[in-house]
Protein backbone atom coordinates (compact mmCIF):
# COMPACT_ATOMS: atom_id res chain seq x y z
CA UNK A 1 0.00 0.00 0.00
CA UNK A 2 1.36 3.59 -0.93
CA UNK A 3 2.00 5.82 1.97
CA UNK A 4 2.02 9.77 2.57
CA UNK A 5 3.38 11.91 5.18
CA UNK A 6 1.48 15.02 5.43
CA UNK A 7 3.17 18.56 6.43
CA UNK A 8 0.65 20.81 7.95
CA UNK A 9 0.10 24.27 9.71
CA UNK A 10 -3.55 25.00 10.37
CA UNK A 11 -6.42 23.92 10.84
CA UNK A 12 -6.32 20.51 8.50
CA UNK A 13 -9.54 20.60 6.51
CA UNK A 14 -7.28 18.49 3.15
CA UNK A 15 -5.65 16.88 6.10
CA UNK A 16 -8.96 15.10 6.64
CA UNK A 17 -10.63 15.01 3.30
CA UNK A 18 -7.69 13.07 2.28
CA UNK A 19 -7.77 10.36 5.28
CA UNK A 20 -11.62 10.41 4.21
CA UNK A 21 -11.27 9.11 0.51
CA UNK A 22 -8.74 6.34 2.18
CA UNK A 23 -5.61 7.55 1.39
CA UNK A 24 -2.65 5.97 3.30
CA UNK A 25 -1.51 8.52 5.78
CA UNK A 26 1.33 7.02 7.94
CA UNK A 27 2.47 10.52 9.28
CA UNK A 28 1.60 14.12 10.46
CA UNK A 29 4.33 16.76 10.72
CA UNK A 30 3.04 20.03 11.80
CA UNK A 31 5.26 23.01 12.80
CA UNK A 32 2.44 24.56 15.39
CA UNK A 33 1.64 23.01 18.71
CA UNK A 34 -1.56 24.78 18.81
CA UNK A 35 -2.74 23.82 15.15
CA UNK A 36 -5.85 22.32 14.84
CA UNK A 37 -4.54 19.63 12.38
CA UNK A 38 -3.58 18.16 15.08
CA UNK A 39 -6.97 17.44 16.97
CA UNK A 40 -7.84 15.93 13.03
CA UNK A 41 -4.90 13.58 13.60
CA UNK A 42 -5.70 12.09 17.33
CA UNK A 43 -9.56 11.63 15.95
CA UNK A 44 -8.29 9.85 12.94
CA UNK A 45 -5.37 7.71 14.73
CA UNK A 46 -2.99 8.82 12.30
CA UNK A 47 0.56 9.43 14.23
CA UNK A 48 2.09 13.21 14.23
CA UNK A 49 5.10 14.89 15.11
CA UNK A 50 4.87 18.62 16.09
CA UNK A 51 8.25 20.50 15.16
CA UNK A 52 7.56 23.80 16.51
CA UNK A 53 11.54 24.85 16.49
CA UNK A 54 11.62 28.82 15.45
CA UNK A 55 14.97 28.68 14.21
CA UNK A 56 14.76 28.08 10.73
CA UNK A 57 18.09 26.04 9.91
CA UNK A 58 17.56 23.77 13.38
CA UNK A 59 13.91 23.58 12.55
CA UNK A 60 15.01 22.21 8.63
CA UNK A 61 17.58 19.93 10.07
CA UNK A 62 15.06 18.62 12.43
CA UNK A 63 12.40 18.17 9.79
CA UNK A 64 14.94 16.22 7.02
CA UNK A 65 16.10 14.30 9.93
CA UNK A 66 12.28 12.75 11.00
CA UNK A 67 11.36 12.57 6.88
CA UNK A 68 14.31 10.57 6.62
CA UNK A 69 13.64 8.27 9.50
CA UNK A 70 9.87 7.74 7.76
CA UNK A 71 8.84 5.64 5.15
CA UNK A 72 6.75 6.58 2.86
CA UNK A 73 5.91 7.25 -1.37
CA UNK A 74 4.68 11.45 -1.71
CA UNK A 75 5.42 14.50 0.34
CA UNK A 76 1.71 15.83 0.41
CA UNK A 77 1.93 19.78 1.67
CA UNK A 78 -1.73 21.13 3.53
CA UNK A 79 -1.83 24.40 4.51
CA UNK A 80 1.69 24.23 5.47
CA UNK A 81 3.02 27.56 5.35
CA UNK A 82 6.36 27.36 5.71
CA UNK A 83 8.81 27.04 2.47
CA UNK A 84 11.05 24.14 2.46
CA UNK A 85 14.84 24.08 1.98
CA UNK A 86 16.59 23.59 -1.30
CA UNK A 87 18.08 20.31 0.61
CA UNK A 88 14.64 18.82 1.36
CA UNK A 89 13.52 19.71 -2.02
CA UNK A 90 16.43 18.34 -4.11
CA UNK A 91 16.55 15.00 -1.47
CA UNK A 92 12.79 14.80 -2.63
CA UNK A 93 12.78 16.11 -6.09
CA UNK A 94 8.79 15.23 -7.47
CA UNK A 95 7.79 13.60 -4.37
CA UNK A 96 6.62 16.85 -2.86
CA UNK A 97 3.57 17.86 -3.44
CA UNK A 98 1.26 21.06 -2.82
CA UNK A 99 -2.31 22.66 -3.13
CA UNK A 100 -2.64 26.33 -3.33
CA UNK A 101 -5.94 28.36 -3.83
CA UNK A 102 -5.61 30.10 -6.94
CA UNK A 103 -4.79 29.62 -10.58
CA UNK A 104 -0.89 29.86 -10.38
CA UNK A 105 1.45 31.36 -11.27
CA UNK A 106 -1.34 34.45 -10.15
CA UNK A 107 -1.36 35.45 -6.49
CA UNK A 108 1.14 32.73 -4.87
CA UNK A 109 2.49 32.75 -1.69
CA UNK A 110 0.04 34.19 1.29
CA UNK A 111 -4.12 35.35 1.15
CA UNK A 112 -4.19 34.48 -2.70
CA UNK A 113 -8.53 34.19 -2.21
CA UNK A 114 -8.05 37.60 -0.97
CA UNK A 115 -6.02 38.81 -3.43
CA UNK A 116 -7.83 37.14 -6.26
CA UNK A 117 -11.49 38.94 -4.98
CA UNK A 118 -9.67 42.39 -4.40
CA UNK A 119 -8.25 42.59 -7.21
CA UNK A 120 -11.38 41.81 -9.59
CA UNK A 121 -10.01 38.94 -11.82
CA UNK A 122 -12.92 37.02 -12.92
CA UNK A 123 -11.71 33.34 -12.46
CA UNK A 124 -9.65 31.88 -9.98
CA UNK A 125 -9.29 28.06 -8.64
CA UNK A 126 -6.74 25.91 -7.54
CA UNK A 127 -3.87 24.24 -8.15
CA UNK A 128 -1.58 21.15 -7.33
CA UNK A 129 1.76 21.36 -8.23
CA UNK A 130 5.26 19.66 -7.52
CA UNK A 131 7.39 21.68 -5.17
CA UNK A 132 10.38 23.62 -6.50
CA UNK A 133 12.34 25.78 -4.54
CA UNK A 134 10.59 28.80 -5.59
CA UNK A 135 7.27 30.02 -3.92
CA UNK A 136 4.48 28.24 -5.58
CA UNK A 137 6.13 28.08 -8.54
CA UNK A 138 6.63 24.19 -9.47
CA UNK A 139 5.31 22.31 -12.11
CA UNK A 140 1.79 23.17 -11.96
CA UNK A 141 -0.02 18.77 -11.97
CA UNK A 142 -3.83 19.98 -11.88
CA UNK A 143 -5.88 23.21 -12.12
CA UNK A 144 -9.90 23.64 -11.46
CA UNK A 145 -11.27 27.07 -12.43
CA UNK A 146 -14.40 28.93 -10.95
CA UNK A 147 -15.96 31.85 -11.55
CA UNK A 148 -15.89 34.62 -8.99
CA UNK A 149 -19.27 35.95 -8.25
CA UNK A 150 -19.28 39.33 -6.88
CA UNK A 151 -22.82 39.53 -6.19
CA UNK A 152 -20.77 37.22 -2.98
CA UNK A 153 -18.57 37.91 -0.59
CA UNK A 154 -15.04 36.96 -0.08
CA UNK A 155 -16.60 33.96 2.67
CA UNK A 156 -18.53 32.35 0.02
CA UNK A 157 -15.39 32.64 -2.22
CA UNK A 158 -13.17 30.54 0.42
CA UNK A 159 -15.98 28.18 0.69
CA UNK A 160 -16.31 27.12 -2.73
CA UNK A 161 -12.39 26.95 -2.92
CA UNK A 162 -12.08 24.79 -0.14
CA UNK A 163 -15.03 22.09 -1.46
CA UNK A 164 -12.92 22.28 -5.02
CA UNK A 165 -9.52 21.66 -3.06
CA UNK A 166 -11.32 18.91 -0.61
CA UNK A 167 -12.33 17.16 -4.36
CA UNK A 168 -9.45 17.38 -6.11
CA UNK A 169 -6.68 16.95 -3.62
CA UNK A 170 -7.39 13.48 -3.24
CA UNK A 171 -8.23 12.67 -6.66
CA UNK A 172 -5.24 14.08 -7.46
CA UNK A 173 -2.98 12.47 -5.15
CA UNK A 174 -4.21 8.66 -6.11
CA UNK A 175 -3.73 9.32 -9.46
CA UNK A 176 -0.05 10.15 -8.47
CA UNK A 177 0.24 7.22 -6.49
CA UNK A 178 -1.32 4.90 -8.89
CA UNK A 179 -3.87 3.85 -6.76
Amino acid sequence: MKKIIVLASGNGSNFEALKNENINITHLICNKKNAYVIERAKKLKVPYTIISEKNKIIYNKKLFEKLKNLKFDLIVLAGYMKILPPEIVNYYKNKIVNIHPSLLPAFPGTHSIEKAYNYGVKYTGVTIHYVDEGMDTGKIIEQEIIKIDYTKNIDALETQIHIIEHKIYPKIIKKLLNI
